[in-house]
C-alpha cells in the first residue's frame, strides 16, 4: 500500500505537510499549488487513506450504512443506487448490506454497523425485518435511522411514497373508462398483515368505491366459492379485494399467476384486476396468454412501480412511478440533519407517485392502421 511517507519523499516535502493536506486537518493552510501537488500525486500513486486511523483521529467515520433487500424489485434497486450516489455526493462513503445475501441475523448486521462506527443508517425497502427493537439498538448508541419506503418505526424517520393515493387514482381511472367489476389481489400472511404499503393499497382501492357501487373483502376460498354468481353484470360498480392466502403458495411462488389460472378456468372474467405491483401484473398477463385471454381486450390490469419492461407496447402496463429521486434526496438530507442535530425529532415525509396510463387499462387510444401484408 502507498503510504504518506512515500508521497512526501517523492515530492521532497515533510511528512507532516503531506499528512495534514491528505487528512484535511482544520486550521492549517498551505499554498494552493502545494496542496494540488500533494492531492494529484496521491491520486496518481493510488493512495488510499487508513479509515480506522481517520475514525480514531476525527472521532467520526464519514460512513453511512445502507441496509436493503437488493434488486428483487426494480424500484428498490433504483432507490439503492440513488441513495448510494446521494451519500457519495456529500463526500461520505457508504457501507451497503444486502439482506438477501447476508448470511447472518439482523442482530449481526447491527453489530457490524456499530463496529464500523457508521454515523447513520438508511434502511431501504425492508418491510418486516427491522423491528422496533433493532432500531432501538442503533439509536441507543447514537446512530440515527431513516427508513425509505418501509415500515414506521419508533425513533426512526420515514420517507415514503403515497401508496394509498396512487391506488385510489389507478382504481378511479378504471371506473372512469367504464370498468365495473374490479378485483384487487391483496397478499396476506403472518408477516404481511401489518405491512404499511399493502395496507395503503387496500385503503386506496376501497376508497375508490365510496359513494358509488360497493366494496367487498373476502378470502381466496370465499371468492372462488361464490364467483361468478356473486358478481352479476350490472351498471353499479363492484370492487372485490381478494385476500390471497400466501401459505398456499410455496415461497410466494407465482401466487398471482396461479390465482389467475384458476380464475380464467371459470370462464367468467372481471373487467379489471388491480395488482400489487408490476411483477404481479406480468404474472397475470402470462397466465392469460396461455389460455388465449389478452390484455386489455378481455381483461384490464394495472400494476405499480413502473418496471421498464412494462413500457414495451406488447405489455403497455398502466402503473404508477415512485418519485425515487425526491424520496432518496429527502432521506439523505434527513440522515445528515439528524447526524448534525442528534436531538432532532424523527421526521416523516410522503411523496406523490406519478400515474402512467397505458393500454393495459383499456383506455381509449387513437386507432392504429393495420400492418401491410407482403
Amino acid at each position: 500500500m502507498i503510504t504518506q511517507r512515500q508521497i512526501a519523499e517523492r515530492l521532497d516535502l515533510s511528512l507532516a505537510t503531506v499528512a495534514n493536506i491528505l487528512s484535511e486537518r482544520p486550521g492549517l493552510r498551505y499554498a494552493p499549488a502545494t496542496r494540488e501537488r500533494v492531492l494529484k500525486t496521491a491520486a496518481d500513486m493510488g493512495y488510499q487513506p487508513n479509515r480506522a486511523a481517520q475514525t480514531v483521529r476525527r472521532q467520526r467515520s464519514n460512513l453511512i450504512g445502507i441496509v436493503h433487500f437488493g434488486a428483487g424489485i426494480e424500484a428498490a434497486h433504483k432507490a439503492n443506487l440513488t441513495l448510494a450516489a446521494d451519500v457519495s455526493a456529500r463526500g461520505y462513503d457508504y457501507l451497503a448490506v444486502d439482506m438477501n445475501w447476508h448470511g447472518g441475523s439482523v442482530r449481526r448486521v447491527i453489530d457490524e454497523l456499530i463496529q464500523a462506527r457508521v454515523e447513520g443508517v438508511i434502511i431501504s425497502h425492508i418491510q418486516e425485518v427491522f423491528q422496533k427493537e433493532h432500531v432501538d439498538m442503533l439509536t441507543r448508541v447514537g446512530i440515527p435511522v431513516v427508513v425509505v419506503n418501509g415500515e414506521p418505526r419508533s425513533g426512526a424517520s420515514i420517507i415514503c411514497d403515497d401508496v394509498e393515493a396512487a391506488f385510489l387514482a389507478l382504481t378511479q381511472h378504471l371506473l372512469k373508462v367504464g370498468h365495473r367489476r374490479i378485483l384487487h389481489l391483496w397478499p396476506t400472511a403472518k408477516d404481511l398483515e401489518q405491512n404499511r404499503a399493502l395496507g395503503e393499497r387496500l385503503k386506496g382501492f376501497r376508497a375508490a368505491f365510496a359513494g358509488q357501487g360497493q366494496w367487498r373483502g373476502m378470502t381466496e376460498a370465499e371468492f372462488f366459492a361464490a364467483w361468478p354468481q356473486q358478481s352479476p353484470a350490472t351498471a353499479a360498480p363492484l370492487g372485490i379485494t381478494v385476500m390471497q392466502d400466501m401459505e398456499l403458495y410455496s415461497a410466494l411462488d407465482k401466487p398471482v399467476y396461479k390465482f389467475c389460472k384458476r380464475l380464467f378456468a371459470h370462464g367468467t372474467l372481471p373487467d379489471a384486476i388491480v395488482c400489487t405491483n408490476d411483477a404481479s401484473a406480468f404474472e397475470l398477463i402470462a397466465a392469460g396468454l396461455e389460455v388465449g385471454i389478452r390484455v386489455p381486450d378481455n381483461i384490464a390490469v394495472t400494476g405499480y412501480d413502473n418496471d421498464r419492461i412494462g413500457e414495451f407496447p406488447a405489455f403497455g402496463l398502466t402503473t404508477a412511478e415512485q418519485d425515487i429521486g425526491g424520496i432518496c434526496a429527502a432521506a439523505t438530507s434527513e440522515i445528515f440533519q439528524r447526524i448534525t442535530h442528534p436531538k432532532k425529532n424523527p421526521h416523516h415525509k410522503t411523496f406523490q407517485s406519478r400515474i402512467i396510463l397505458r393500454t393495459s387499462c383499456g383506455k381509449d387510444l387513437p386507432a392504429r392502421p393495420a400492418p401491410e401484408r407482403r
